[in-house]
């Protein structure tokens, strides 16, 4: 059986939103940024495509259905999310994202699937 994909976690990854910038254009992603108040975590879920999270400023808190409590990702972390691995993001307070898709049409929005019973 094929183990689930898993999301990791990259605290101080970078210092800069130049450093995000150039580590982006070198990967050839599509980045979106996004600047939005707290939110509430969606159900757990997942994509069929790889989302990479760059969080600027404020505290994302990133569940994988696994791990308990959630893990905090501040300023300077980068969140890999492969495709088909179950996550849930949500903010408590103000936060600033890069997000980055390997293709426009993730940047225009991945559609959440259920995870699969099985994985």
């Amino acid at each position: 059986m094929k183990a689930r994909a898993k999301t990791t976690i990259k605290p101080g990854h970078f210092a800069s939103k130049t450093e995000v910038l150039a580590e982006i254009a070198r990967d050839d992603l599509w980045p979106v940024t996004v600047h939005q108040g707290g939110f509430p975590a969606a159900p757990l879920h997942c994509h069929d495509a790889s989302v990479r999270i760059y969080v600027l400023a404020g505290t994302l808190l990133i569940n994988d259905g696994r791990t308990q409590p959630a893990v905090l990702a501040g300023a300077g972390t980068r969140v890999d999310i492969p495709a088909g691995a179950a996550h849930t993001v949500s903010a408590e307070a103000p936060v600033v994202t890069i997000t980055a898709f390997a293709s426009s049409a993730g940047a225009a929005g991945l559609p959440q699937l259920p995870v699969p019973e099985n994985p």
